[in-house]
């Protein structure tokens, strides 16, 4: 398996599975990273205390800089990619619930 299909997998299985945000992420992250040896667990503790500092979601921003350190800039996007793609498709499916709903007749 390719490391970019690897790393979309890896963070779509966190993203869809783990329910609180960013840091209900983090163990998830933390154990998927050291068990794929993507980066040592010093990397991971000191990227976090950069990424409380930085704009965004916290889950984004680890999510792209393993992707970033693994794979490259392509590796970013998969990883990225795969950390959104579930809430992103769930919206979608309550927006369009939401509008089946809204606009029946009475």
């Amino acid at each position: 398996m390719s490391i970019y299909l690897h790393l979309f997998l890896t963070f779509l299985s966190i993203g869809a599975f783990t329910f609180g945000g960013g840091y209900a992420m983090l163990p998830l992250i933390q154990k998927a990273v050291i068990d794929n040896e993507w980066l040592t667990e010093e990397a991971i503790v000191n990227f976090i205390a950069v990424s409380e500092s930085t704009p965004g979601p916290f889950a984004i921003n680890i999510a792209t800089y393993v992707g970033m350190e693994t794979g490259g800039f392509l590796g970013a996007i998969c990883a990225t990619l795969g950390v959104v793609a579930p809430s992103f498709v769930i919206i979608l499916i309550v927006a369009r619930i939401y509008v089946l709903i809204k606009f029946q007749p009475n």
